[in-house]
């Protein structure tokens, strides 16, 4: 990890807690919108919005000369598959499946790490790893036994773990490039994803494909839904996640149901929950842990007394 711990991890919060405002515009566009159709166009303006800006910041040539194939591969593949599996995951199953199966980032992120960077598992690391598992599963809200584990789990669980993938990939293998390129070129690779099924789903009529009202009340949810909640929150998370690496960013994304509960409780008056509360604390103290050595000494001694 670099130099800047808390700044790094203030990024990912950041990150999460933007991309968590999300949740609750998009609860309401879906009264209205297609899941695809949403999906795309919230790829399609973060690409028209964060490309141009991509060019104006850094040159032409820049982008012309960026590893646009890898880039475009791995946002397909990532962030644009990733979403839709984690759609035909939650229809398969239900709702709370893809809210148990988010949790289980952490251990892909881990996974992930051993395979490609060699990352060694400390002491430190395992015991943060299981506090920000633990404080994820309470963090949803939810009673595990709840969840309709069958295909639709599996399909959640493959989407998690492209998630934890294009994290890693943007910011390894496009490491050449800046934090708002790999963004943008992710994004479009995304869009790309996105377009693909919902022109499948229109030509077989498979639904989710209507497209909502532009009402002044759907334009700012939208507004909130795309460039709060992806285009600002996606380049803040590739540029902590490049940082702290994927590992460790994944543990702030097990914080993100307490965040819409805090968001709903001040925009909707909804309960404060303590059983939320609680899981995003021992997420929190999970962080602390996997990224303090002085942790597993403290351990190891209370261990040999």
């Amino acid at each position: 990890m670099k130099k800047t711990p808390l700044i790094n991890n203030f990024a990912c919060f950041s990150a999460m807690f933007l991309w968590a405002i999300g949740f609750p515009a998009a609860e309401v566009l879906l009264e209205t919108w297609g899941a695809l159709s949403l999906v795309f166009y919230r790829f399609l303006i973060t690409v028209i919005l964060l490309i141009p800006l991509w060019v104006y910041l850094e040159g032409l040539n820049v982008f012309l000369k960026a590893p646009i194939k890898k880039g475009l591969r791995i946002g397909f593949l990532g962030w644009g598959l990733g979403a839709i599996l984690l759609l035909i995951g939650q229809k398969l199953s239900d709702p709370v499946t893809p809210t148990i199966c988010a949790a289980l980032m952490p251990i892909f992120g881990m996974i992930i790490e051993v395979i490609f960077d060699n990352r060694k598992l400390k002491l430190n690391l395992i015991i943060g790893i299981s506090f920000a598992i633990v404080g994820g599963f309470l963090a949803t809200g939810v009673n595990l036994l709840e969840g309709d584990f069958n295909l639709g789990t599996v399909i959640c669980l493959i989407s998690v773990s492209l998630f934890a993938w294009c994290t890693r990939a943007s910011t390894k293998e496009l490491k050449n490039i800046s934090y708002i390129g790999q963004t943008s070129l992710t994004m479009f690779g995304g869009m790309l994803a996105a377009l693909v099924f919902l022109c499948f789903s229109s030509l077989f009529d498979l639904g989710e494909t209507r497209t909502g009202s532009f009402d002044s009340y759907n334009i700012f949810l939208l507004f909130i839904f795309i460039f709060v909640s992806q285009t600002v929150s996606q380049t803040i998370w590739i540029w902590g996640a490049g940082r702290l690496g994927v590992l460790l960013a994944s543990f702030h994304s097990n914080a993100v149901p307490f965040y819409v509960m805090i968001i709903l409780l001040i925009l909707f008056g909804n309960e404060w929950s303590w059983y939320q509360a609680s899981g995003a604390f021992i997420v929190g103290i999970g962080v602390v842990i996997a990224q303090t050595n002085k942790w597993s000494y403290f351990i190891i001694k209370k261990i040999e007394k």
